[in-house]
């Protein structure tokens, strides 16, 4: 990037909400629930995830209905005890989810280089009760109910451009999702930044354009590129 980003477009859940962790305490909840032992809420999230990334790709359908759907799916391929209850409250659970700690800080302190938008898979309902938790004011908020369409479509890129009225090359976008969020943030020609919180392994052959595990360390970096262009000024 030849100059500080004008904006950081970013993922919600997974990079700034704890996606994971949240899931897999409601996936334990109902396997203690309904008497579910033996089973690693850790692995039935990640078939989750799996199934859900299928679902979604067969067009746009309210995100709670993602959920519920999803996970009475995931739940039946696995032969587990559900309700219908167990659906309902895992889709109404979103908006409570937990942002992690380093969150806040890092996007107030952002605020100061550039502006701060999300680009998320989700509705509008759920979105303003998450933002709540993160307890900033963003530039722009994107979500899939918006766009018509969840991520790795183009659709949610496209409209957040737009509305931001800015080029490619003035849009950092950074996200936790590899599949949902570097993928497709590279096709359009974005620079990138894979937040990678949980360690994991690059799923596809396509290459970020930086990398870091933390919100706090994508500060750091931010700051870093602040400094140096102000030197080259």
């Amino acid at each position: 990037m030849k100059q500080l980003p004008k904006a950081v477009t970013f993922d919600c859940f997974g990079t700034l909400i704890d996606w994971e962790g949240e899931i897999q305490k409601y996936i334990a909840n109902v396997f203690e629930k309904n008497g579910i032992k033996n089973a690693d809420p850790k692995e039935v999230h990640h078939r989750w995830e799996e199934i859900q990334f299928e679902y979604i790709d067969g067009g746009y359908k309210p995100y709670r209905k993602v959920l519920h759907d999803t996970l009475a799916m995931t739940f039946e391929e696995y032969g587990f005890k559900y309700t219908e209850d167990d659906c309902s409250r895992f889709a109404d659970s979103m908006g409570s989810w937990k942002a992690f700690p380093d969150s806040h800080d890092a996007l107030v302190e952002l605020k100061k280089y550039c502006k701060i938008v999300l680009i998320t898979n989700t509705d509008n309902s759920i979105i303003k009760e998450s933002v709540k938790q993160l307890d900033v004011e963003f530039d722009d908020i994107v979500t899939a109910e918006m766009a018509g369409a969840y991520k790795p479509s183009h659709k949610g890129f496209d409209l957040a451009r737009k509305r931001l009225g800015l080029e490619k090359g003035e849009i950092l976008h950074a996200g936790f999702g590899f599949k949902y969020d570097v993928v497709p943030a590279t096709e359009l020609g974005y620079e990138t930044c894979w937040i990678n919180r949980q360690g994991e392994v690059r799923p596809v052959d396509v290459k970020e354009t930086y990398l870091v595990g933390d919100m706090k360390t994508f500060v750091y970096m931010i700051k870093g590129m602040a400094q140096t262009f102000a030197e080259q000024k």
